[in-house]
């Protein structure tokens, strides 16, 4: 939702302005509402809006002085002119400060329809380009999640992590560049729980579970990482994908589909059904699967001997391990190793985060 503030010195007219088209509907949320400029100029520093709609002639500051003081504030707002004057010079000024539209009054419901979606396709189209936050630690974002709270126009967050940085078609990406991180990561922002289409090889990147709001960017990040590091894209069914990330979590311990039946409240039959329909594997398999990958980061990335990595990943037996890697990638864990070494083959980036 993008951030809209109407404006108007005539109460009947905000009203009007303000009831005439289904404005969430159309993407814009009303931050708020002002019966002057300069109160205006007060509520658009506390809500940081996105477009402004306002009257053109009102006591003190007129419109066309808002929008100049606005746009230096804030350059990229889009503002909109709303007047019963249509003369050639009000027009002029409307064009100089950049205003995206000019509506006379009285308002007609599809002018102002069509201006509103005018409007956020310019917003749309500006939102692929990504936004720089630097943060300290990747772990502690607490006070880097309200200044991005402050940027974000949609409802729906996650992160992603990759190998480098890909293109990716998102509504609004805001990357995040943390200290000591060697991975590209970033937040998107979208209206819907729909993960964007990403120009890279898969595997090479890992979405997080989607979020409401940027006050759990620290769980964001982990859920991401578990995803990379198990090689698996979060199912759309909230009960599936909650069990993903709660066997990305604890693979390394003992897990059984009557244990995390459970732990979740539900039969295991049940589990095992909803799993599979959701997740196209089972709970088992997908129990190695996490397993196996997270096998593969430790052999490329450290020098655990087979052992240490049989116990890490929770198979408990270098046998067992052995024969499961062979089934699952057609190669002992030796020779994985020793072609990762060689340089002959890179299975994914390392998105364990320390």
């Amino acid at each position: 939702m993008y951030r809209l503030i109407l404006v108007d010195d005539e109460p009947w007219a905000l009203t009007g302005l303000e009831e005439i088209i289904p404005w969430e509907e159309l993407g814009f949320e009303i931050a708020g509402r002002s019966a002057s400029a300069e109160d205006a100029l007060r509520l658009f520093d506390r809500c940081d809006a996105d477009v402004v709609f306002t009257d053109i002639r009102m006591p003190k500051m007129s419109g066309i002085e808002l929008i100049a003081r606005i746009k230096e504030i804030k350059p990229e707002t889009e503002c909109a002119i709303v007047s019963a004057y249509s003369d050639f010079e009000t027009a002029r000024k409307a064009l100089e400060y950049r205003a995206a539209a000019y509506v006379t009054k009285p308002l007609e419901a599809e002018e102002v329809r069509e201006t509103a979606r005018r409007i956020k396709a310019r917003l749309d189209a500006r939102g692929a380009d990504p936004i720089l936050v630097k943060t300290d630690d990747p772990l502690s974002l607490a006070d880097t999640a309200n200044h991005i709270e402050r940027i974000l126009r949609h409802r729906w967050r996650c992160i992603v992590l990759s190998g480098g940085p890909p293109r990716i078609q998102a509504r609004q990406l805001i990357e995040l560049h943390l200290r000591g991180a060697s991975l590209y990561t970033a937040l998107i922002a979208a209206d819907e729980k729909t993960y964007p289409a990403i120009e890279a090889e898969k595997g090479t990147y890992a979405f997080s579970l989607w979020h409401e709001g940027t006050g759990e960017l620290a769980a964001m990040l982990r859920e991401a990482s578990c995803a990379g590091c198990g090689g698996f894209s979060y199912s759309d069914h909230p009960v599936v994908s909650a069990i993903q990330y709660y066997i990305a979590q604890h693979y390394r311990e003992s897990l059984s589909l009557e244990g995390l039946a459970f732990r979740f409240n539900i039969s295991g039959s049940y589990l095992g059904e909803l799993f599979k329909k959701h997740s196209a594997d089972t709970v088992i398999n997908f129990v190695k699967s996490v397993r196996l990958e997270n096998a593969c980061r430790l052999l490329e990335y450290s020098s655990r001997s087979l052992k240490e990595i049989a116990d890490e990943t929770g198979f408990n037996d270098a046998g067992y391990f052995n024969r499961s890697f062979r089934q699952r990638f057609g190669q002992s864990p030796i020779r994985f190793r020793s072609r990762c070494a060689n340089g002959n083959t890179h299975y994914r980036p390392d998105f364990h985060l320390r």
